[in-house]
């Protein structure tokens, strides 16, 4: 009976520390993410706020927040024969969005750089107050450093949604199919 006892609570303890270690706690970096894209992000982003799907149902209900896709484009894959046709998947992103590529890397040139505030200046209409909400996907690092240029660039309404076009699409949300907006090379 004691062994037994023994046996489940050390089961317990097992489950709580599997548990543990299968949602890891990421600090957020103290500037922008450099590693790799996907894989576990932060809970949190300094200076803006995370909202999950309810709340960015309820903040599109209620504000005039511009949505901002920062999934990285499909690429031509390397070796394709000069001849061969080559069609990216569609991609879908929640209805209204505007998709701007490719603004998620930990670096961006300076080209890129002046390209994105100046979108942002655009889609906010030159009001820093303006709502803005930067996604992607879930577990992606590129929406995070997005979100946290947008902050940087000193605007004050800035929300990251990190259950990404996955959990807009789970919840039975509205998407459209998307073209995305590159910025210069």
């Amino acid at each position: 009976m004691r062994a037994e006892r023994a046996l489940r609570r050390l089961g317990l303890l097992l489950v709580l520390l599997l548990a543990t270690a299968a949602d890891p706690v990421v600090p957020e970096p103290a500037g922008f993410w450099t590693g790799p894209m996907h894989g576990a992000v932060p809970a949190t982003i300094t200076g803006g706020t995370v909202v999950h799907t309810t709340e960015l149902e309820a903040l599109l209900r209620h504000s005039d927040a511009v949505l901002i896709d920062v999934t990285p484009a499909p690429r031509k894959p390397a070796g394709l024969a000069p001849n061969a046709v080559w069609m990216p998947a569609q991609h879908r992103n929640i209805a209204s969005s505007v998709w701007l590529s490719d603004l998620g890397a930990g670096v961006l040139g300076a080209g890129e750089d002046a390209w994105f505030r100046a979108r942002l200046k655009e889609l906010s209409r030159g009001k820093r107050d303006t709502p803005l909400v930067l996604y992607c996907h879930p577990q992606c690092w590129a929406s995070w450093n997005a979100a946290k240029r947008t902050i940087g660039y000193g605007y004050r309404k800035v929300y990251w949604y990190p259950d990404g076009i996955e959990g807009w699409e789970k919840a039975g949300l509205p998407t459209a199919s998307a073209v995305a907006i590159l910025p210069p090379s």
